[in-house]
């Protein structure tokens, strides 16, 4: 295909292989009803769902989409982020909230190339799915270590990804406590949509790149209906939003001055008899002559400012070697 004509190139890591979409092949789309299990092909969701996402399938489309619901961030500064930090744990010191993930972006200027970015980020990141989807007025690519969801032959794989440190770090208790809080979101899900027959492994440590996670996973028994109704209580997961979730995502709301728009969304790709899915993390957005990184941190009540904000610059180098 030629380059010009690429809407999506999108890397499965159980696959090892990457998967060409046409950009005539792209539609826009509100639910996700009417494609499980019924079409193929790569899809693109942004933190609120009820904003526009995307689907690229395999056969062109005569709909050309003419309006794009998009719009650019300004960098937050280290002050600005911190403070959002210090209201989270006021809130979380008066008992409303017990966990809220907050985002922060950095802006490059520059000229860089998004397939570019996205060839490295298979290579140095071979384990984790890796994408590039281009919507028109801007480019994203992303390499996300966090599988939300996973169907096949009856089974539902998924897992509980949280806590952030440095390879040569201890875990503290704060991330054992933040990687439990997600854990226990999704076992409350899974018994919420009838499948408290699960299969819990021990909790061990992910690495990527020069830092590492919390990760314990799951697998249960499940029809395709069970399975798509999993995945819509998971998103917004609690590793991207907080507890209460309702509580934690209107917090965001109010409080994050930047668009999310695709960071923390899910992206993954559907076929007639599996679907995979990820949560849309270490990614970064290309539009005009800019690079907009995104990286967020799980705050609970002994949160530090100052602590997290270096926990998202860690993540934010990652995402910038991809350069």
């Amino acid at each position: 295909m030629d380059v010009d004509k690429i809407g999506a190139l999108v890397y499965l890591p159980g696959e090892k292989k990457i998967e060409t979409y046409g950009a005539d092949c792209m539609e826009s789309f509100d639910e996700i009803d009417a494609y499980w299990m019924q079409r193929e092909g790569l899809l693109f969701y942004p933190f609120d769902r009820s904003k526009q996402a995307f689907f690229f399938g395999k056969e062109p489309v005569e709909t050309e989409i003419k309006e794009y619901d998009l719009s650019p961030n300004e960098s937050l500064t280290q002050t600005e982020y911190e403070t959002s930090v210090y209201m989270a744990c006021a809130e979380m010191q008066e008992g409303n909230l017990e966990k809220v993930v907050l985002a922060r972006n950095e802006t490059l200027t520059g000229s860089y190339d998004a397939k570019n970015a996205f060839q490295n980020a298979v290579k140095k990141y071979p384990d984790s799915y890796g994408y590039y989807i281009n919507i028109g007025p801007e480019e994203w690519v992303g390499a996300s270590p966090e599988l939300l969801i996973h169907f096949e032959d009856g089974i539902i794989y998924t897992v509980a990804l949280a806590g952030t440190k440095s390879l040569a770090d201890d875990f503290t208790e704060k991330e054992r406590e933040e990687q439990e809080m997600v854990a226990d979101f999704i076992e409350e899900k899974l018994r919420t949509v009838g499948l408290a027959d699960y299969t819990k492994a021990e909790v061990e440590e992910a690495k990527f790149g020069e830092i590492k996670h919390l990760k314990t996973a799951y697998t249960v028994r499940a029809d395709k209906i069970q399975a798509l109704e999993l995945l819509k209580h998971l998103q917004p997961t609690s590793a991207v939003c907080g507890l209460p979730r309702d509580k934690s995502f209107a917090f965001i709301q109010e409080f994050e001055t930047m668009n999310r728009s695709f960071y923390s969304g899910i992206t993954g790709v559907l076929r007639k008899e599996s679907a995979t899915f990820f949560v849309n993390l270490r990614c970064m957005r290309f539009y005009q002559d800019k690079v907009e990184f995104f990286a967020g941190a799980g705050i609970t009540k002994d949160s530090d400012p100052a602590s997290e904000w270096e926990e998202t610059e860690k993540k934010i180098k990652t995402i910038k070697e991809l350069l």
